[in-house]
């Protein structure tokens, strides 16, 4: 299972850097044709509410920011419950939701950390506008990994990870 989860301040939802969210959750859980039956999108607001994607029964998202805004406001909005099918929203604890991971744990901390051979069952997290808990993340057994030589948003991010995986397992597979 890919687990994927972005921290970000609610205000986010009335910004112009709403498309950073939406992009994540689209380069996280949508290939050019369906949904990663085995991915999963967490959208955590002000560290306490979490909006989860779940690919194994997402229906009917659609890709693109008007959409996938709504259903963000909505579950936001909502705090706790199913926001649609396949989508749930709850209020959490960050240290203990982190806690509770599985998988390889790591996070994106930008253009440092070292270069991962990213297993294919992982926990990942990534910060918008920057990642303010990496000592929480560190103690909580997260590794930084490194994608690249330049900082990359998180939805850019998200795209690269899910790329190097994918390559990988093509790898495996031929």
């Amino acid at each position: 299972m890919r687990e994927f989860a972005l921290l970000v301040p609610s205000k986010i939802i009335s910004s112009e850097e709403l498309g950073i969210v939406t992009r994540f959750v689209v380069g996280s859980m949508l290939l050019s044709h369906g949904v990663r039956p085995d991915s999963r999108a967490h959208i955590i607001f002000d560290e306490k509410i979490c909006i989860t994607f779940d690919g194994k029964s997402m229906r009917n998202v659609r890709p693109d920011e008007q959409s996938l805004a709504g259903i963000l406001r909505a579950g936001l909005e909502r705090g706790a419950g199913r926001v649609m099918m396949g989508i749930s929203a709850k209020r959490i604890d960050i240290d203990e939701f982190l806690s509770g991971v599985r998988g390889a744990k790591i996070y994106y901390s930008g253009a440092y950390g070292r270069v991962e051979d990213v297993p294919q069952d992982f926990f990942s997290v990534f910060g918008y506008p920057n990642l303010g808990i990496k000592e929480s993340l560190c103690k909580s057994g997260f590794l930084s990994v490194n994608l690249g030589s330049v900082d990359l948003l998180p939805d850019q991010a998200v795209v690269v990870l899910n790329n190097r995986v994918d390559r990988k397992l093509r790898r495996i597979n031929n």
